[in-house]
């Protein structure tokens, strides 16, 4: 290990004179470029093709790490039970989150001044973890270059053109992989993923060069131990793959000075052996505080779970865990699968496929759409292959160890009982570290030429797949991306004959995901979600009614039994709720303090296909008896038809 790690500390000194020169400068400058196009991408998509939005406030979950900031500036771990809502964990009286610290941490100076930044800060943080993740992969692409001309000098002659193929077409493989995907939600959840993954990139790259110094480079081993820990602080399993790589390299080097005594392999190993521990005991720590558990998170205490007998039988069924080697089955199936995809006609031209099928001795407990490592990060995968098989005939033992360190910390992933595309970018660290020495050997095959449309294609493969795949995440249940989607069809294809829309038939069963239906009267555009029916449009009148109120009294809806009404004089608006003997059955009072005063503005809708009974007046939302649609009928004798299901009536296939 002591020679080959000269060799490739040589190697890549040599790496970095060649790449100073201008072939490398060109080098830099394709990476670059790469970085743009991610950037530019990324920035459109998790905007809604709204650039200059990208400081606005976003939805759900957004303020997460806001709040945990804020908790730590009061010297708290627990947060505002109202921030998280349905994600908060109730322990006892109080109300945790289970992200990583880290990105609070980050945050902390900014929570100096107030709300300005809340809520506004995940698209730059996930643009910045791009950028990161783009230009890290590329030096680590350098130091692939470097391990693989120390062992095979005459795959990789010098630098130069090659150089600006092999690290562009790398660098694009990870930018164009699932994390790009990343951008069709904008969330706490997306906002971990990828900078877990850019941490963990930093922290590998540091470490293979450090072995590549003959683990002699004190910064790059100071470098890897505070990426270790960022990275372990944002989300723990990915983390815990690049801590086990340095504990191994610690054991490694102390067997190798045995014979010096336990005084030598302490003195060579303690630093490499510590910082890998010390994350995962910090990680232990704060988890034990918030949850009584080292590792654990007990699912059951979550607000959702307390509010949810089904998903608490779940959790009770398997030991209050998201975990169980039970899921493995089908969480491996679909994660690996190559058929994970679907094309279609409309834009983006691509779709997920069907959703995974439960194949374990327990059901996971949500299944949302997702696709594959091998379809939407096909070229990355083609390269790590290639890297792993030439690592092991040339045994390169510190990046074999790196690659299956990553791969252990990619474990718990694939026993989460929960099945989400999103989980795609826990396994893209291995492959990073595969292919950044795979890279090499492919572009390096006979035929160059060949190879380099190939690799060129598969990277645009990509970027179609998880840009398209983002757009629908994020757009898809919106009414101007489901017009634009049509209107495109129709200009190119003519009238009739769209793909994935129907008329819709009450009581039928609801098709896949994506499937739009409209009403036979127009009275209302849906699409399906999981199972659902999710409102995009729907008409003014028979299923939602807007107005102001101007005087006490007004009756905001009425159906068949019941009446919404504000009441001059009461608490509020009351809707009551009356039997065929005209006795009120439900009424529900709301502070006038909370609504505004008059004139208010309000909004009724009652939906017998999605089951909604709702109501909005002035700021205060009511959720209403959704047995009441069975009961209702219509809001009001009049209404316009839905302005979307009239232009998409013209795309409905033919009779």
């Amino acid at each position: 290990m002591t020679e080959l790690a000269t060799r490739e500390r040589a190697e890549s000194d040599g790496a970095d004179v060649d790449l100073g020169r201008a072939p490398g400068m060109s080098a830099n400058a394709v990476v670059w470029a790469i970085t743009a196009i991610a950037v530019a991408v990324f920035w459109l998509i998790m905007t809604s093709w709204r650039p200059w939005e990208l400081f606005a406030r976003a939805g759900f979950s957004a303020d997460f790490y806001d709040e945990q900031a804020r908790a730590f500036l009061r010297g708290r771990l627990a947060v505002d039970p109202s921030i998280p809502g349905p994600e908060g964990f109730v322990i006892g009286t109080k109300t945790y989150l289970y992200y990583g610290p880290f990105l609070s941490l980050v945050r902390l100076p900014l929570m100096l001044f107030g709300d300005v930044f809340v809520g506004r800060l995940v698209r730059v943080s996930m643009l910045i973890a791009l950028v990161v993740l783009c230009r890290w992969s590329a030096r680590l692409a350098r130091a692939g270059r470097a391990v693989v001309r120390s062992a095979s000098p005459g795959v990789v002659a010098g630098a130069g053109a090659d150089d600006r193929w092999a690290v562009g077409i790398f660098t694009a493989a990870v930018a164009f992989s699932p994390a790009l995907f990343a951008a069709g939600w904008v969330s706490v959840y997306h906002e971990t993923e990828l900078w877990a993954l850019a941490l963990a990139i930093v922290a590998v790259t540091l470490l293979v060069e450090w072995a590549a110094s003959g683990f002699t480079d004190q910064r790059a081993l100071m470098g890897t131990a505070l990426a270790a820990l960022a990275t372990t602080l944002t989300r723990a399993p990915i983390g815990v793959g690049v801590c086990l790589a340095l504990i191994g390299c610690g054991l490694v080097l102390a067997w190798r000075r045995r014979s010096d005594g336990w005084r030598g392999a302490v003195a060579v190993s303690w630093i490499s052996v510590a910082a890998g521990v010390v994350p995962v005991a910090l990680h232990a720590a704060l988890n034990y505080a918030k949850f009584a558990s080292l590792f654990g998170v007990p699912g059951g205490r979550q607000l959702q779970s307390l509010n949810d007998p089904e998903r608490a039988a779940w959790f009770a069924g398997n030991n209050e865990s998201f975990f169980s080697l039970r899921f493995l089955p089908t969480t491996l199936v679909q994660y690996l699968r190559p058929d994970a995809l679907a094309f279609e006609r409309l834009v983006p031209g691509i779709r997920f496929g069907p959703l995974a099928t439960d194949r374990g001795s327990y059901p996971v407990e949500t299944i949302t759409p997702a696709t594959s490592i091998t379809a939407s990060a096909t070229l990355l995968l083609l390269f790590a292959i290639v890297g792993v098989a030439w690592m092991l005939r040339h045994r390169c033992r510190t990046w074999l160890l790196v690659v299956v360190a990553t791969v252990i910390g990619t474990l718990p992933t694939f026993t989460i009982g929960f099945i989400a595309n999103r989980y795609l970018i826990d396994m893209l660290p291995p492959l990073v570290v595969g292919g950044a020495v795979g890279t090499w050997i492919v572009l390096a095959l006979p035929w160059r030429r060949t190879v380099r449309i190939v690799g060129v294609v598969l990277a645009v493969w990509g970027l179609w797949v998880n840009a398209g795949l983002a757009t629908s995440t994020i757009e898809y249940k919106s009414r101007g991306f489901t017009e634009l989607r049509y209107g495109l069809d129709r200009a190119v294809f003519g009238e009739g004959g769209s793909p994935s829309l129907i008329t819709l038939v009450p009581g039928s069963i609801v098709p896949r995901d994506g499937v739009v239906a409209l009403d036979p009267g127009c009275l209302g555009v849906y699409i399906s979600e999981q199972g659902r029916w999710v409102a995009l449009e729907r008409a003014d009148g028979v299923r939602r009614t807007m107005g102001t109120i101007r005087a006490g009294g007004d009756v905001l809806a009425a159906g068949r039994g019941w009446t919404l009404r504000y009441a001059e004089g009461s608490v509020g608006v009351r809707v009551e709720i009356v039997d065929d003997d005209g006795v009120v059955v439900f009424e529900q009072p709301v502070d006038l303090a909370a609504a505004g005063s008059l004139p208010l503005s309000y909004e009724v809708v009652i939906d017998s296909v999605t089951g909604e009974f709702l109501a909005q007046v002035g700021t205060v939302g009511l959720l209403l008896p959704a047995d009441v649609v069975a009961t209702g009928g219509p809001i009001t004798e009049q209404s316009a038809l839905s302005a979307l299901c009239d232009d998409l009536r013209r795309a409905l296939p033919s009779p």
